[in-house]
C-alpha cells in the first residue's frame, strides 16, 4: 500500500475512533421518512465506507457525456469523473500521485449501474452510498433524499437531424412534431409546457431516443444541452441543436439523516470545483463539454460575493 494513502486512511480511521462530537443536525424533522439521524461518526455511513475501503456509487451507462462506456467498455463521463473526485478525497489521496492513477482510483469505487427511476429507491434501501447520475434537483425529490451542492447547471435542447426544417424552439413550436425523450417522472408535462401540440415518446435511454430520431420515428430528441453539444461535436455534420430552455440543477444525492456523510461528499465536490482539486475538474469539464472553466477567483470567497 502506498505510504501516502496509508497515512490518509489511518488519519481518517483515527478520527472514527475518537468519537468526535459531531451531530447530524439535518436529521431533525426527518421522522416522517423513518430515517434515524447519524448523531456521531460511529453511526455515519462515512465510517462504514472507510472501513469497507470503497464507495458504492449509483450511476448510469448509456448517456454521454455524463456516464457511458467508451470503445474499450470502460465507464467514462462527467458523472464518473465526479465519482472519482469523491473517492480521491474520501480515501485521502488528493495530493498523492495515486490521484492521477485511473485504475487505482477506480479500485476505490464500486459502480452500480441503474436506470434513472432506480436512483431514489436504491439510495433508500442502502444499495448505493451516493447517486451521481445527472440527477435534477426538485423539491419533490428533496422530500425523499438529500441533495449535495450542485456540480452543474443544465438546460434542455432539441437535437435535430441536419436537414430538419427547424433551427430554434420557436420554429418547432406549433408544428405537431414528435419528440423522443428519456423516460422520467414529469417529463411529458415538462415537454408540453414548451411544445403543447407535440407527440412525446419516452425511451429508457438517451441513446434509444436518438436512435428513434435517426430512424425517422421522431422529428427530434429532447436531450440535455450538454448532450446536444457533445453529439454535435463528436459527430460533425450528423446533428444540430436548438437554443436551450428549462434550466435545472444537477447534484449528487444521499440518503436522508446523515449530515456527516453529506458534509464529506459536499467537501469533495466543492474542492474539485473551486478549491485544491480544481485542475482535475477543469480538465474534465473541457473533455466532456468542450468549454474552459474560469479559474476560481482568489481572495474573498466567491460563494459570498
Amino acid at each position: 500500500m502506498n505510504e501516502g494513502r496509508t497515512t490518509g486512511l489511518t488519519s481518517r480511521r483515527g478520527l472514527m475512533r475518537t468519537g468526535a462530537a459531531l451531530t447530524g443536525a439535518a436529521g431533525a424533522g426527518l421522522a416522517m421518512r423513518s430515517v434515524r439521524a447519524a448523531d456521531s461518526i460511529d453511526d455515519s455511513l462515512l465510517k462504514r465506507v472507510l472501513d469497507r475501503g470503497r464507495v458504492i456509487v449509483g450511476t448510469g451507462a448509456t448517456n454521454p457525456p455524463w456516464h457511458f462506456e467508451d470503445e474499450t467498455g470502460k465507464l467514462v463521463g462527467m458523472d464518473i469523473d465526479m465519482a472519482k473526485e469523491l473517492a480521491i478525497g474520501l480515501f485521502g489521496i488528493e495530493e498523492d500521485p495515486l490521484a492521477a492513477d485511473d485504475e487505482h482510483v477506480r479500485g476505490l469505487i464500486e459502480f452500480v449501474i441503474q436506470e434513472p427511476n432506480a436512483r431514489i429507491p436504491n439510495l433508500l434501501t442502502d444499495k448505493v452510498d451516493v447517486v451521481i447520475q445527472f440527477m435534477t434537483v426538485t423539491v419533490n425529490r428533496a422530500t425523499q433524499v438529500e441533495f449535495t451542492i450542485p456540480y452543474y447547471r443544465e438546460a434542455t435542447t432539441l437535437l435535430l437531424p441536419p436537414d430538419s426544417p427547424y433551427n430554434s424552439i420557436a420554429e418547432a413550436q406549433g408544428q405537431g412534431i414528435t419528440i423522443a425523450v428519456l423516460q422520467n417522472v414529469g417529463v411529458e408535462e415538462s415537454m408540453r409546457s414548451v411544445f403543447a401540440d407535440a407527440q412525446i415518446d419516452q425511451f429508457p435511454s438517451i441513446a434509444d431516443a436518438i436512435a428513434a430520431m435517426d430512424a425517422g420515428r421522431a422529428d427530434g430528441a429532447a436531450v440535455d444541452l450538454s448532450s446536444g453539444k457533445w453529439f454535435a461535436s463528436a459527430t460533425p455534420g450528423q446533428y444540430k441543436f436548438t437554443d436551450g430552455w428549462n434550466s435545472q440543477t444537477y447534484s449528487a444525492a444521499v440518503k436522508p439523516g446523515d449530515q456527516i456523510w453529506r458534509n464529506l461528499v459536499n467537501t469533495c465536490l466543492h474542492e474539485a470545483m473551486v478549491g485544491i482539486n480544481h485542475k482535475r475538474y477543469r480538465a474534465s469539464f473541457k473533455q466532456w463539454f468542450g468549454e474552459d472553466v474560469p479559474l476560481p477567483i482568489v481572495g474573498y470567497p466567491l460563494e459570498y460575493r
